[in-house]
């Protein structure tokens, strides 16, 4: 078979495998509970609803839907993406949106326009894997920044630190990516003190703030928090914030459908951008999802999903109280929101192996060490709870209890 490695650019060789989408290879065995992936949980998706969207696409728009559409998006769409943000307080026109093939591309194009080969962003450490990937792809790096002891964001002193001694150091720093609502990896929650706080860092070092919120809607404990977004909107409006948004959480990630919200020079060269990429996103999807937005069903769906994921994780969380090892060194954080609970154990247990002594015993998790970008901890752990069944939950981690306690009693 013929060889092109070595005619493959220097972006290509640098591109990495997800170590998610690789794992969930081995767990799609049946017998194997998966706590691996971050799957909504297919109950959550309104089926007919869908369909019935569907047919009156085919019915009202046929022509229009299977024919190409503009880069920006389709008009319809973005009405109804403008009245949903509406809802929640954020208001927009359609310049401020491009509609995207769900917020991975949109990570992949706020990469694409501003890295170069040798720039850093500012992240969380640990962070998003797909986010990542987006910036090695540009060979770009990611500058780590720990979160607080109390769960509410970045440390401050250490992003003022870390970022002061990055340009003494001569590094090209392009943007800052956060997630603050119940991030992935670890479930956490930004306060409002802290979303204030990183903002005025965006306004006085003229950094672009990206804001990625997936899980934004999924709150099922506490009260909803401004986003940054909405934060600049209603102070000095400077239009430092990118969000990213999507589909894929709270309707279904089939369909391939998200949007970015940003000022609209932003907006412009990420349209340039994405014409490269692939024209347009689905015409197709999009009236679908604009038909269905019509119906105003979503805010019900929404709801139940809430209630579901609370559920669930609320007995994920009670289970692990009864079956993990009662010991000071062993915690997880307990999310209002999202898809993700973070497992930390103690120093001398490296997650990475205990993996394949779990997938032994039938059940799979994310090792800590992939959601890091340099110096990973290896003794952590991302388990989802939106996927499986109450009846897996139990018997899932009643398996990575065992395992865990082996490990222990092995070191």
């Amino acid at each position: 078979m013929a060889s092109f490695e070595s005619l493959y650019s220097a972006n290509a060789q640098n591109m990495k495998k997800s170590v998610i989408r690789e794992l969930l290879k081995l767990t799609q065995k049946p017998d194997i509970i998966s706590f691996a992936g971050g799957l909504p949980a297919p109950e959550t998706f309104p089926v007919e609803d869908l369909r019935a969207a569907a047919d009156v696409v085919f019915v009202k728009h046929a022509t229009k839907a299977l024919q190409y559409g503009t880069t920006e998006g389709d008009p319809d769409l973005k009405e109804e993406l403008i009245k949903f943000e509406a809802r929640q307080g954020v208001k927009i026109g359609q310049d401020h949106l491009l509609v995207v093939s769900a917020s991975q591309q949109a990570l992949d194009i706020v990469a694409k326009v501003f890295i170069d080969p040798g720039d850093y962003i500012i992240g969380g450490h640990p962070t998003y894997l797909g986010t990542i990937q987006a910036i090695q792809s540009y060979r770009g790096r990611v500058l780590g920044i720990p979160f607080s002891k109390a769960d509410d964001g970045f440390d401050m002193e250490e992003l003022e630190k870390r970022y002061a001694a990055a340009v003494r150091e001569g590094k090209r720093i392009k943007f800052i990516y956060v997630i603050p609502d119940f991030q992935n990896p670890t479930g956490i929650c930004w306060s409002v003190e802290k979303r204030k706080a990183l903002l005025e860092f965006s306004y006085r070092t003229g950094l672009p703030l990206v804001e990625d919120s997936p899980y934004r809607e999924i709150r099922f404990l506490g009260k909803t928090l401004p986003s940054i977004f909405q934060l600049d909107q209603e102070g000095e409006n400077r239009g430092n914030v990118l969000n990213f948004k999507t589909f894929s959480k709270i309707l279904a990630p089939g369909t391939r459908m998200g949007w970015v919200m940003a000022n609209p020079d932003i907006i412009s060269k990420f349209v340039v951008a994405k014409q490269a990429m692939d024209l347009c996103t689905n015409v197709f999807a999009q009236k679908w999802i604009a038909e269905y937005l019509k119906t105003g069903k979503i805010y019900s769906v929404i709801e139940r999903t809430c209630g579901i994921y609370r559920d669930k994780r609320n007995y994920m969380t009670e289970l692990l109280e009864k079956h993990m090892p009662k010991r000071p060194d062993i915690t997880w954080t307990k999310p209002e929101g999202g898809l993700f609970l973070w497992i930390r154990m103690p120093a001398g247990i490296d997650t990475d192996k205990m993996l394949l002594k779990a997938v032994e015993r039938k059940v799979a998790y994310v090792g800590g060490s992939s959601f890091y970008f340099d110096e990973p901890e290896h003794n952590t752990m991302r388990i989802n709870f939106s996927y499986s069944s109450l009846e897996q939950i139990e018997e899932g981690v009643r398996r990575l209890a065992q395992v865990v306690a082996e490990e222990l009693g092995a070191n």
